[in-house]
């Protein structure tokens, strides 16, 4: 059977969304996409790559960010990102089986509806950083089979659906400059692929650039390929500065500074983040999204594992400390935005880096004390950039919504806790426990107390140890009992999910493509 795809542009959807559908024995696969999707006769993509662009050959690389669809040999390759930040999921409904890169599109367009009540989707999200063999790959859902897939690339023949490795070609990491030379060459072809004049949408770069080593040494390699735009959130989690400002001078880019709570003005910013893993950390993203919007966002995600030296899992498995980053999956389409996070490449030979990091040749570039990473720090030292401005402490950006769902904002809350009321038959028809969802009065006094601990979390840090490490005890078992008393957070997916269906409501103006 001769396979060929069909496109149809759908103009009012996220501009980098894509999904596919495949009928048994018909050899059309049908691809409804958004205007910012490329597209050939043999292939489609939203995507970056280390090779030429005009050739299309993303499925012969794992150096890939971004997905697409590649017709090859008599079958349909939907490639995935090399990363785990990112994914594809699919869903196989009688003879016909849905591949997409959004998992709202892929519930709306297939009018599966996941279930309300079930309450560790936040769990079942985050269990990718167990590594791609041990995630939870079934999501719960009241209809068909759909799976989350990571890393590997999902092959349509005619009639099933399977999945295949990436290529994994092995590369040469023994010394620190046949692995630089690796990333730098590797970054110019991702940089010139992504600039290619024959795209409809040519890219830039743009590093979010902290004080640590990660985004600190991605940001070094791709001012290398030609990034010249930067930004900055004023301070870290904790309020702690965090900006990147001295190393962006040096480097000669431009450097914005965000104000990392600006998210808040944007209504109901959540939502696309919570439909992704059913919290929000990357929210904050959306304090720079005009930054972000038609670029490329180079990031330093899971350079926390790859270039530290006291790493423990150094399998090809991809074992990850947090999920940060994956919460941006669906947001970043809607941007146009495609997501590179720098440490993944050459991610599957971490044993060979990790080897590198804590070899006699790397020594005078390792630092004393639980935060040295010497191939950051040899890479951006040599670009010129003093020991002082960077990799000094551990910092993070991210928001922890897991602490309560006070943290939600006002618009975000009201419908939320709306559509709780509005559906409390669904947990009676299953005959799980309705939600318990506040009044006002525990809501302000949920609002104080977050900022009464915040308070105490400071002065806990200033007091001396013993008064501190009780003040710190005292406020933990309040903020346990407050979230055992109402604690929604598990029921934010269902919502967020159903909310974001709407982006993929069909359109009269949808144009079948000619072939």
């Amino acid at each position: 059977m001769t396979l060929k795809f069909e496109f149809t542009l759908e103009k009012d959807w996220p501009a980098l969304a894509w999904i596919a559908e495949c009928i048994e024995a018909d050899p059309v696969v049908r691809v409804r996409r958004g205007h910012a999707v490329e597209t050939r006769p043999a292939w489609f993509c939203e995507a970056v790559w280390d090779g030429e662009f005009e050739s299309g050959d993303f499925d012969r690389t794992d150096l890939i960010f971004g997905s697409g669809g590649r017709l090859r040999e008599g079958r349909a390759i939907f490639v995935s990102p090399a990363c785990t930040v990112d994914r594809l999921q699919f869903l196989k409904l009688y003879d016909r089986t849905m591949i997409s890169n959004s998992l709202a599109c892929l519930l709306a367009i297939g009018r599966i509806k996941v279930d309300p009540t079930y309450i560790r989707y936040p769990d079942f999200f985050r269990s990718i950083v167990n590594g791609l063999d041990s995630y939870d790959r079934s999501l719960p859902t009241e209809s068909g089979s759909l799976k989350l897939s990571y890393f590997r690339n999902l092959v349509w023949d005619g009639r099933t659906l399977c999945e295949e490795d990436k290529p994994a070609p092995q590369r040469d990491f023994s010394s620190f400059d046949s692995y630089r030379n690796f990333l730098r060459t590797s970054m110019g072809r991702i940089g010139s692929n992504m600039r290619a004049t024959t795209r409809t949408h040519a890219y830039d770069m743009v590093g979010a650039l902290s004080s640590g080593y990660d985004s600190t040494t991605a940001t070094v390699l791709g001012c290398e390929a030609g990034m010249r735009h930067s930004f900055s959130f004023n301070t870290a989690r904790g309020g702690h500065e965090d900006h990147g400002r001295d190393v962006a001078r040096i480097l000669g880019i431009d450097w914005t500074l965000a104000n990392r709570r600006d998210w808040k003005e944007h209504a109901l910013a959540e939502v696309p983040y919570l439909a992704a893993t059913g919290l929000a950390p990357d929210v904050i993203f959306n304090s720079v999204q005009e930054l972000l919007r038609g670029r490329v966002l180079l990031t330093g995600f899971h350079g926390d594992k790859v270039w530290a030296k006291d790493t423990k899992s150094l399998s090809p498995n991809i074992v990850r400390g947090d999920a940060s980053g994956l919460s941006f999956t669906e947001r970043r389409l809607d941007l146009c935005c495609i997501h590179f996070p720098v440490p993944f490449m050459g991610v599957r030979q971490i044993g060979d880096i990790n080897t590198l990091s804590n070899s006699a040749e790397l020594t005078p570039w390792d630092v004393p004390g639980g935060y040295s990473r010497p191939i950051c720090r040899r890479i951006v030292e040599e670009a010129g950039v003093p020991r002082s401005l960077f990799g000094v402490s551990k910092k993070a950006a991210t928001n922890l919504f897991h602490q309560g769902e006070a943290l939600l904002t006002e618009t975000t809350r009201a419908e939320y806790h709306q559509w709780l009321r509005e559906n409390k038959q669904l947990w009676a028809a299953r005959g799980a426990q309705t939600p318990n969802v506040p009044g006002r009065a525990f809501l302000a006094l949920k609002k104080r107390y977050y900022l009464i601990s915040r308070f105490a979390r400071v002065l806990a840090r200033l007091l001396p140890s013993a008064p501190g490490s009780w003040l710190a005890k005292k406020d933990a078992e309040l903020d346990r009992w407050l979230n055992r008393r109402i604690n929604l957070v598990t029921h934010l997916f269902p919502w967020a999910i159903e909310r974001m269906s709407g982006l993929y409501a069909p359109q009269k103006d949808a144009n079948r493509e000619p072939s």
